[in-house]
């Protein structure tokens, strides 16, 4: 099926301008043809629902990229990320209810010290 821009936004659920990002990142190939008269197609829409699930289990966009890069098919993307032996786990913590601090649970453990420091300067911060 062919879409046009905001067909495919609409039923992606993301922005046009997400769609152009996506583009310019290398995250989703470009349209066929040129200007008002480009399309895309069914593979897009497929593209960019991988995208939104995987951002959704908080895989970074230069991690998907990564895997798109390596030339692998959306569904190797997929084993790969849901496979519990490689798939990376990411920690978001609330620190003092004013933001979240993001990061892999690999980095967690190497880095503990540095977000232990981090977490205690929000809270002496608050204090002051």
């Amino acid at each position: 099926m062919q879409y046009k821009i905001s067909e495919l936004a609409d039923k992606a659920g993301v922005t046009k301008r997400t769609i152009h990002y996506y583009i310019s990142k290398g995250l989703l190939l470009p349209p066929e043809g040129d200007g008002v008269n480009s399309t895309y197609n069914d593979e897009h829409l497929k593209r960019l629902l991988l995208i939104k699930k995987l951002q959704s289990e908080y895989m970074p966009l230069n991690k998907i990229r990564e895997y798109i890069l390596e030339g692998k098919s959306d569904t190797e993307i997929k084993e790969k990320t849901q496979s519990k032996d490689t798939r990376e786990v990411y920690i978001r913590e609330n620190i003092c209810n004013i933001f979240y601090i993001h990061y892999s649970q690999e980095n967690g453990e190497k880095y503990k010290h540095i977000i232990e420091n981090v977490k205690k300067y929000v809270e002496k911060m608050l204090e002051d």
